[in-house]
């Protein structure tokens, strides 16, 4: 793993923390998420985006929410080892399976937008 830093002055820290919160992710991890989205699209990408410019933002979302759901993985397989260890639930389970509700109702904003979208 490599580490970047970046500065922000207090507005974009703010602007930041906040699409962090929004997406369950910390402020760090929020600008590697986007970052790497970014980097991933393809030079001269556009025909797609150019005939509907909201799709590149539904993209993105979906991106996030993929890194969230891996994020989730991780820590099923957390509470997995515990409960094979114990025999015990964590109780942290209850509020990661609504994280987990909330996530499946962002996809479905996200698919329902695209949806229409493309209709």
């Amino acid at each position: 793993m490599k580490r970047v830093t970046g500065r922000f002055n207090a507005a974009e820290y703010v602007a930041v923390a906040q699409a962090a919160a929004r997406d369950g992710l910390k402020p760090g991890a929020w600008v590697a998420a986007v970052a790497t989205t970014a980097a991933a699209r393809p030079v001269g990408a556009g025909s797609a985006t150019q005939r509907h410019p909201e799709l590149e933002g539904l993209r993105s979302e979906l991106l996030v929410v993929r890194r969230l759901a891996t994020n989730i993985s991780g820590n099923l397989n957390d509470v997995a080892r515990h409960a094979n260890s114990t025999g015990e639930l964590k109780g942290e389970v209850v509020a990661m399976m609504e994280f987990i509700r909330k996530l499946a109702r962002r996809m479905d904003r996200v698919i329902e937008d695209i949806r229409m979208l493309t209709r």
